[in-house]
């Protein structure tokens, strides 16, 4: 007696369509593509050619081993889930929120820590008083709703990065019950997990997906933002990575950086100086004169 696995498989290789290629996984097997009834909403232009008794061709291509080892399986299950946790983070009431803690690479975990309350003001100068005020005005302001970036530069260890995520934490809170998200990216980390997923077959969406949340969030904060090991004159992927990601913002942008004014001029392109720059105005804030936090520690 036959069994409805042999079954299902005699009905399919009636319905085989064979397409003259081979699977890059297993070179020796032939792809199929499969015919099926012809679909409710079925377009020549968009579906294809129908087969001589009337049958759709499925655009897609498969391979029987593959199939047997569960990739299609996986395939879609990736789909459905991102589809769901997309779903979730933009339209549950609580799901924005939670994008700053479950989607951010800070680089350092010490990072989670950072708010206005921690912040220790060492130095006996104005000026370090003046910066911490600053961005908790900058803070007040964004809880208001005002569109705008900001730009924190200085040398390495004065504080920047801990009062841009403690901002972030700030505005995250206030309006948690507002569908508000926020995002932190160290750029190191993002670069890395980037060409990380180069790597393995089922991360190849993970740089569409980064850059996607990071078009998309009400407030970014890309950190370190010309560190030595990322951005060179010609490292035109990771330039182009920052520009089509700024070009699709609408201000709420803050960027760290330890690099001055003519220091950026010289890594970058000027399209990508004057997206920083733009709306920026009053919300430039520089960290001289503060000594290096790291240093009493």
């Amino acid at each position: 007696m036959e069994s409805i696995a042999d079954g299902i498989k005699k009905f399919l290789r009636k319905r085989e369509i064979p397409t003259g290629l081979y699977c890059k996984e297993h070179p020796t097997i032939e792809l199929m593509r499969y015919a099926h009834p012809i679909s409710t909403d079925y377009d020549p232009l968009m579906h294809g050619e129908l087969t001589e008794d009337g049958f759709q061709i499925t655009s897609t291509t498969f391979c029987s081993h593959c199939a047997k080892e569960g990739v299609y399986m996986l395939k879609q299950q990736s789909i459905s889930e991102h589809q769901a946790n997309t779903g979730y983070l933009k339209n549950s009431k609580y799901g924005k929120f939670k994008i700053l803690k479950s989607q951010s690479l800070p680089g350092k975990k010490s990072l989670w820590y950072a708010r206005f309350d921690t912040f220790k003001i060492q130095s006996e100068s104005n000026h370090e008083q003046e910066v911490f005020n600053n961005a908790r005005r900058i803070a007040r302001d964004y809880i208001q709703g005002k569109k705008f970036n900001t730009v924190f530069v200085g040398g390495a260890g004065r504080g920047k990065s801990h009062l841009a995520m403690a901002i972030l934490q700030e505005v995250n809170e206030a309006l948690k019950d507002k569908k508000f998200s926020c995002l932190f990216m160290n750029i190191s980390e993002l670069v890395r997990e980037i060409k990380n997923s180069w790597n393995y077959t089922d991360k190849k969406d993970l740089e569409e997906k980064l850059t996607t949340l990071m078009r998309d969030v009400d407030l970014l904060v890309i950190d370190d933002i010309g560190t030595e090991s990322t951005f060179s004159k010609d490292n035109s992927w990771v330039q182009g990575v920052i520009y089509n990601i700024y070009n699709a913002r609408e201000g709420n942008t803050i960027i760290t950086s330890n690099m001055t004014g003519k220091e950026m001029k010289n890594a970058y392109d000027d399209k990508i100086i004057s997206r920083i720059m733009e709306g920026s105005k009053n919300n430039i804030v520089t960290f001289d004169g503060i000594s290096d936090k790291r240093k009493g520690k």
